[in-house]
This record gives C-alpha cells, sequence and structure tokens, in this order.
C-alpha cells in the first residue's frame, strides 16, 4: 500500500466519491482548489491505494515555499474501507510529506478513532507551530428539526426580523441563470465600494460555485427589490450539511429594521433541511462583531473542534521560522529591499536562493 497524487483529470469525480462518505467540505477538491490556487497556497490531493483499490483519501493544504512549505490536513484523511493497518497508513503519510519537503505536517484529524492514532504515536504533538491557517477552534451548527421546531428555537428578536422582513415584497430565490450571477458580481462590487469589505475574488468565487453546482455541492440564494439583487449569500455543501461560505447586502429601499438576512437564511435552511435532507447548518463561528451577534440570533450549537497535530520534519527550518517574529520578518524584509536597491533583483534572489540551499540542504 501507498500513498499516491491523484491527477488532475481525476478531481472531478472525487466530489462525487465523497459524496458517500462523512467527508467535510475541508477534504472536497471543489471547494479547495478554488480557495487555494495560488503561489504560495495550493492544494493536492493524495489516495492511499493497493493493487488498485482505494482505501483512503486525503487533501492537504500546502502553504508557503521550501524550507518553510507547510503541509495542512482539515478533517482528514478519509477511511474508505476499514480492512487495513491504521498506523501502516500514518507512516507512510509521513513519508510522502518528507517528499514533499514540509518543515512540517499540520492535521486536524476526521474522527475519533483516528485522533486517538495521532495521541499515541510519538512523532505528533500538539503543539501549533504554524497558527497562520488556524481555523475557528468551534462550529456554530443550526440543527434539522421540524420547521415549527426550528423557528421556535431562534430567538425573539430573530423571529421578530422574520415578521418584519415579511412586510416587504422581498423576492427570495435560488440565483442560477447567467444573468443573476452578474447581478451577484455587481451587488460585491457594489459593497466593496461602499463599505469596503474584502471577499475572496469574484473568480475564485464562481470557479467553486461552477465546479460545486454540478454535484448539488453549492448554491446561490438572493433577495430581490423591485427587481434589483440587495442580498446574496454563496452556500457550500458536503454529504451532510451546509456552510455559510459569504454574503454581501445593500441597504437600499427598504428600512433597517426591515432587513432580508434573517428570512433569506430562513429560506435557506427550509430549502437544504427539508429538500435536501442536510443534517445541520453550519452557519461558521467568527466574523466581525455585528456578523457575530447576527449569527447569535439563530441560537447554534457551539460544537468544539479537534486541536491540530503536529509532526516536524525539518527541525532547523522550524527552529529559524520560530526566532523570526513579525518584526524579524520586517527586519529580513528590509535587508532584501536594501540588497535590491543596491545589488538588484537578481543578486538578490542568487543569494536567497544560495542561503536556503547552504542553510537548508534538501538531504
Amino acid at each position: 500500500m501507498h500513498w499516491e497524487i491523484i491527477k488532475k483529470t481525476e478531481l472531478d469525480s472525487w466530489n462525487k466519491k465523497l459524496k458517500q462518505t462523512n467527508a467535510t467540505l475541508f477534504q472536497y477538491p471543489y471547494y479547495l482548489t478554488g480557495e487555494y490556487s495560488s503561489l504560495f497556497y495550493q492544494s493536492i490531493f493524495i489516495k492511499y491505494v493497493d493493487e488498485g483499490k482505494e482505501f483512503a483519501f486525503a487533501a492537504i493544504i500546502e502553504i508557503g515555499i521550501f524550507p518553510f512549505k507547510v503541509g495542512v490536513i482539515d478533517d482528514g484523511p478519509i477511511i474508505l474501507h476499514h480492512n487495513f493497518d491504521l498506523q501502516t497508513m500514518l507512516e507512510d503519510l509521513k513519508k510522502i510529506s518528507r517528499k514533499r519537503f514540509y518543515m512540517h505536517l499540520q492535521i486536524r484529524p476526521a474522527n475519533i478513532e483516528f485522533e486517538n492514532f495521532l495521541k499515541s504515536d510519538a512523532g505528533f504533538s500538539t503543539n501549533l507551530f504554524f497558527p497562520y491557517h488556524q481555523k475557528e477552534k468551534s462550529d456554530w451548527n443550526i440543527y434539522n428539526q421540524p420547521e415549527e421546531q426550528l423557528l421556535a428555537s431562534f430567538k425573539r428578536q430573530c423571529r421578530r426580523k422574520i415578521v418584519l422582513a415579511g412586510r416587504v415584497p422581498f423576492k427570495f430565490v435560488k440565483l442560477e441563470d447567467d444573468a443573476q450571477l452578474r447581478n451577484v458580481k455587481t451587488l460585491f462590487n457594489q459593497v466593496t465600494k461602499i463599505k469596503g469589505h474584502k471577499y475572496i475574488a469574484f473568480q475564485a468565487m464562481l470557479k467553486i460555485y461552477k465546479n460545486g453546482k454540478k454535484h448539488s455541492l453549492c448554491d446561490l440564494y438572493g433577495v430581490y427589490l423591485n427587481d434589483e439583487l440587495v442580498n446574496a449569500v454563496f452556500i457550500i455543501k458536503d454529504a451532510l450539511c451546509f456552510y455559510h461560505f459569504t454574503s454581501a447586502m445593500l441597504v437600499k429601499g427598504y428600512k433597517d429594521n426591515e432587513s432580508p438576512p434573517a428570512k433569506l437564511h430562513l429560506f435557506i435552511m427550509q430549502d437544504c433541511f427539508y429538500n435536501e435532507g442536510k443534517e445541520f447548518y453550519n452557519i461558521s463561528y467568527g466574523g466581525t462583531h455585528n456578523l457575530v451577534r447576527f449569527k447569535e440570533l439563530f441560537n447554534p450549537v457551539e460544537i468544539k473542534k479537534s486541536p491540530y497535530y503536529t509532526y516536524v520534519i525539518n527541525k532547523k527550518a522550524l527552529s529559524f521560522f520560530q526566532k523570526t517574529t513579525p518584526e524579524g520578518i520586517g527586519r529580513v524584509r528590509n535587508v532584501f529591499r536594501n540588497i535590491n536597491k543596491h545589488i538588484g533583483s537578481f543578486y538578490q534572489f542568487s543569494f536567497l536562493l544560495y542561503f536556503i540551499l547552504d542553510y537548508f540542504p534538501t538531504e
């Protein structure tokens, strides 16, 4: 048995395969290939195979460049069959991490069984050496229940907002055709210009949407008033639940206390709970102060996540990285700026390359 990298031509089929498992969103190729596709943030996908049979799957987010490249597995690996030795699989995962020249591998396990293996492995610790990718430590979930009970579980203020929004002739819809997608882009651009919010690039969002939509893993929901889109929410999904990814709202043509977001989220829950049978809505923990206050209106249940477990590979690089505080990084940046100013970018790059190869040998 061994881990091998999945070819890009195979990735789309894994979105379908993972729907037959309990894999969370953070293992799906349709999401990760859109979210992490830059020079310093990339995603790779591996499968554990033996004689053509697939036993496990893992998505790895690769952050940075050698020698400070970090591999991160969120909610993985995904076990497809149980008739193999998990300890051997873990050792093979360490091997492929060394071959990828990671400074360290950081895993948030998918389940208690695999977490117990990580706890018992002396090579792993719960030290978080790379906090810059740290996801929220908790989830905020709203669980599927009969609609009357669902509404009753919301705070009184939330139910009031839903009633007030019902007095305005809002039109709540799924946004699917090209004209509606253009409306979404216009809305996000308007909100960015007016409020200064920074969103994921629209092309990246569109890539996630189109790749996920073909497998019923994405939806855009919106609110129209007087034929103008005033509120939109991008929902991304896995087999069991749906997630709030991003949203935008324009206060135009209605009073603040009649705003549509609470009613729109109820509309989303009605569709995903009762039409698709999703088990819960991960409304996502955290955000701006106003966003957190809005989410609290739905009385979400806080679920603590497992910690990250870290396997260190390049101790020398990690030691250097730990000593380089944000202030230290600024000083290093200034050194290279001065080198560039007085010598030139080519020599700066040559100096940096020489330093990396000399200080952090690949073998």
